[in-house]
């Protein structure tokens, strides 16, 4: 049998939207990731050995047809270069260098391995109108018809009616992603009937998504919670202010809320207070209106305003 291997170690919400190729690979497979993402993949029925790259005694024992490597560190490019007796799709090492092969070049020329430099790579990531899933199945010879991620997770809560789950925290890496008009748009969802819950810092990431499976509705940034909630199929309204819209697919139950901004704090790793007050509570507020109301496929980009 073909054995293929998958080298996705983080950041989570990038582990969840990268589960949809296990639909359709064919072969055996072997997933690398961090211990952070195991709980994430451990029951998923596709994978055969599942292994963290970060935990004591951390050995591949056998070679791969297929490698997939999906980061651009040197050390998981070391390792795709060491596991592979055929194809390596993604970043490997050539001599001391971290390169990668053409088929994947779509997707990685805009990342922090770029051929083309930082600046550059950010130029075609704001031009770029793919989603991840499209490129990165490209990439492997397929195209992307909508499979759904793989999340198969012990959860406990039933769904309450009308509970709207809000994420106002944004992690260290992308501190633009903060919106500070949250607890706002939570007074003027109740004032329409709504129940609101922000969510909590949990032990486990089971937990977190424990939370987010309660709710009928999420609201979020370009965060983890906006992958569980897609995975889990709730429909969720997400706010970009510094990050691609684009390359997320949305699965038919997405609203997209764009800052007027973003072009001027795309990617931009350092923090910077306007983008917090770029998008008007008023355009997320008529955003999720669109989204609650609807039950077929969502294609909207709702344009944030200042003010």
């Amino acid at each position: 049998m073909k054995q293929v291997l998958i080298i996705k170690l983080g950041a989570l919400g990038d582990v969840i939207r990268t589960t949809p190729l296990l639909r359709v690979l064919d072969g055996e497979i072997t997933w690398v990731t961090s211990t952070l993402a195991l709980p994430l993949l451990r029951k998923s029925p596709f994978i055969r050995t599942l292994l963290a790259v970060d935990q004591p005694g951390f050995l591949l024992e056998r070679k791969y047809d297929l490698v997939i490597n999906l980061e651009d560190d040197i050390e998981s490019a070391k390792l795709a270069s060491a596991a592979a007796t055929g194809t390596i799709v993604g970043p490997y090492l050539t001599g001391a260098a971290v390169t990668y092969d053409e088929s994947s070049s779509e997707w990685f020329d805009m990342s922090l391995s770029s051929r083309y430099g930082r600046k550059q790579a950010d130029a075609l990531k704001m031009r770029n109108r793919k989603t991840y899933q499209e490129m990165i199945f490209s990439a492997l010879g397929m195209t992307f018809r909508g499979e759904d991620p793989v999340l198969n997770l012990p959860l406990q809560k039933v769904p309450v009616p009308g509970l709207i789950g809000i994420e106002e925290r944004a992690g260290g890496v992308w501190p633009n992603k903060r919106w500070n008009r949250y607890v706002e748009l939570a007074g003027r969802l109740e004032a329409r009937g709504y129940r609101t819950k922000f969510f909590k810092q949990r032990e486990s990431v089971i937990d977190y998504a424990d939370d987010i499976n309660e709710c009928e509705f999420v609201i979020c940034g370009d965060t983890l919670a906006m992958h569980v909630a897609l995975a889990l199929g709730k429909r969720v309204v997400a706010l970009f202010t510094c990050t691609s819209p684009y390359e997320i697919y949305g699965y038919g139950r997405l609203g997209k809320v764009v800052s007027p901004l973003l072009d001027r704090y795309f990617y931009q790793r350092e923090y910077f207070p306007e983008p917090a007050n770029a998008i008007a509570t008023a355009d997320v507020e008529d955003c999720f209106q669109t989204i609650a109301g609807c039950s077929g496929e969502v294609r909207m980009m709702a344009e944030g305003s200042e003010g």
